[in-house]
């Protein structure tokens, strides 16, 4: 069951970013957790994630994104799974590879630690 609610989470979350909803894709995050985007410094708690993803939505001008699953293993409340995911960009298609450590919070799974980066072009 635990792995259809993380794959519903990240249609969520693809969904959000076509409303550019920010406040939604910082939802399912954690209080506390924390990105690390490429480049960048290290971005704890959501309201800071929710300004990331903002930022990223307008500079990089991302208008939709697909989230694949390649591993996800389950650990009781909490999970990790590597993925790629295709953003929709003005350039083009772009491809990053993550790993997120999900967790259960409030009966409810939700991204505790993002990382993620592109292949050399």
């Amino acid at each position: 069951m635990s792995q259809a609610e993380i794959t519903a989470v990240n249609r969520i979350f693809e969904d959000s970013v076509r409303r550019r909803d920010v406040e939604r894709m910082a939802s399912i995050y954690t209080a506390d957790a924390i990105a690390l985007p490429p480049g960048g410094p290290i971005v704890q708690g959501r309201e800071n994630i929710k300004r990331l993803w903002g930022s990223a939505l307008e500079e990089m001008g991302v208008k939709s994104v697909k989230i694949e699953t390649v591993d996800l293993q389950l650990a009781g409340d909490l999970a990790y799974e590597v993925g790629r995911a295709t953003l929709a960009l003005p350039a083009g298609p772009a491809i990053v590879k993550f790993v997120v450590v999900w967790k259960k919070e409030d009966a409810q799974w939700r991204v505790h630690r993002d990382i993620w980066n592109a292949d050399a072009s």
